[in-house]
């Protein structure tokens, strides 16, 4: 088949293509990835109450239990972004995939509690850099006028993982112990031959490191996979790319970016304190109550329901009004729904308050995601993905850690929510604030448009 002349720029070309059997294809893939990186990291959650148990640990040790898996997980966003921005996305996303699957297989044989915390932290490791680099590669396909909603299907997957985590839990913990649900945290190891064959490399990073051949051969796959009649692709296909150095920590602070990363970094940690410091003692707080083990688990399940469809909601507010109004307004329902759920009694009133905090508050992290994905350039797109998760993880630290101490200090059932509402609203509060909004614009469009400072839609 005879080649036409090719598009005036590959990286327009990417974001204006209009949805197809490529795209579905990264969607499954992605999704996947998340939802298995989801349940290793929510699982703690339902195993929680019968590990304190068998190791008689106080509720603020059982904080602690939590956040070493956290404390993974910040520091491995932050390391791993600047590693993918160096080395490729796609094999830091193979690397990853293959440590969690293997440091949480390997958490069912602790024999104490320094030993799982030890295996739970270098599990957190590795999912710490997931939605980060998944969400910056999948990020430079995904249509511009569909990225929000694209991206939020594929980090609603991490929530999804957590249904999974519940019903894994429901299932196994009663029969087997507690330690069974573990073991199938290796199941993502017979994932790595998928990835390795379908997932392709970004053509942004690739032209920007010069490796033009193998940007152009990813440009002829995605032909090739959507059925497009082929291009006469050359280097001048990527006159817009500037080669890739690089660069640290330091560049996110510069002016332009400086107040724009302080704000989602800002955002990233309130709604994570608020949402692990929720989701991590609602099982044991609810079977405080009085509701059974099992019982206390659907209610974490519906909320994480809840979340996986909120996340999907929120990228289509975002796609159609833009990133900062949809943001605002989940941010508002959500610190109310967070409220409710505190006072309500009946066991109806319960499932639909955690549906709630579930659509508003837990699934936002997806859309956030997207913002992180977007606003940086290129050449250290993946570091600033992986440090704005990073200072997340810094609050998902925070969180189990503050419920464990509010809970110690006596504080009613309905005061604990109250408590994890505050958060919610200063999110709102911050996004408010950001310099620059987006809808549906190409990548470079956006990073140029942070660099300058200048006032966007949405």
């Amino acid at each position: 088949m005879q080649e036409k002349a090719s598009p005036v720029c590959a990286f327009e070309w990417l974001d204006h293509l209009k949805f197809g059997r490529f795209h579905l294809r990264l969607l499954v893939l992605g999704t996947l990835i998340t939802i298995f990186a989801g349940y290793s990291s929510q699982i703690i959650a339902y195993i929680l109450p019968p590990a304190l148990k068998e190791w008689h640990l106080t509720p603020l040790e059982g904080g602690a239990m939590i956040s070493y898996g956290f404390l993974g997980l910040m520091i491995g966003a932050a390391g791993l972004g600047m590693v993918s921005d160096r080395l490729g996305r796609k094999n830091a996303i193979l690397l990853i995939v293959a440590a969690f699957s293997v440091f949480n297989g390997a958490a069912y044989f602790a024999p104490n509690f320094k030993a799982f915390c030890v295996l739970r932290f270098l599990s957190g490791l590795a999912i710490g850099g997931v939605i980060p680099l998944t969400v910056t590669l999948l990020g430079e396909f995904a249509p511009s006028k569909i990225r929000a909603r694209f991206l939020t299907v594929v980090g609603g997957g991490f929530t999804i993982g957590w249904v999974v985590a519940g019903l894994v839990s429901m299932a196994l913990v009663p029969r087997f112990g507690w330690r069974a649900v573990l073991l199938i945290g290796v199941l993502p190891l017979f994932l790595l031959p998928l990835i390795k064959a379908a997932l392709p490399e970004s053509v942004r990073f690739l032209a920007g490191k010069r490796r033009f051949p193998e940007a152009i051969g990813e440009l002829k796959n995605i032909e090739r996979a959507a059925c497009f009649e082929p291009c006469a692709w050359t280097h001048d296909s990527f006159a817009q790319s500037g080669a890739l150095t690089n660069v640290g920590f330091r560049e996110l602070l510069k002016p332009g970016l400086r107040t724009m990363t302080l704000l989602i970094w800002g955002t990233y940690l309130f709604n994570m304190l608020a949402l692990y410091g929720l989701s991590t003692w609602l099982p044991s707080l609810l079977a405080n109550t009085g509701l059974s083990l099992v019982k206390s688990y659907s209610y974490g399940i519906v909320q994480a329901m809840g979340a996986a469809v909120g996340g999907v909601l929120l990228g289509c507010l975002m796609d159609r009004f833009g990133r900062k109004l949809g943001l605002c307004v989940s941010f508002l329902v959500g610190g109310i729904s967070v409220i409710l759920f505190g006072f309500v009694t009946s066991a109806p009133a319960l499932y639909i308050a955690g549906a709630a905090t579930g659509i508003f508050m837990v699934g936002v992290p997806a859309a956030l995601h997207v913002v992180a994905g977007e606003i940086y350039p290129t050449r250290f797109r993946s570091t600033g993905a992986g440090w704005a998760y990073a200072i997340g993880r810094l609050g998902s630290i925070m969180g189990p850690l503050l419920g464990g101490a509010v809970q110690m200090a006596g504080f009613s059932f309905s005061q604990f929510f109250i408590v994890f509402s505050i958060p919610c609203f200063i999110c709102m509060i911050l996004v408010a604030l950001f310099p620059v909004g987006v809808k549906n614009e190409g990548l470079e469009t956006i990073s140029q448009k942070v660099l300058a400072g200048t006032e966007g839609k949405g």
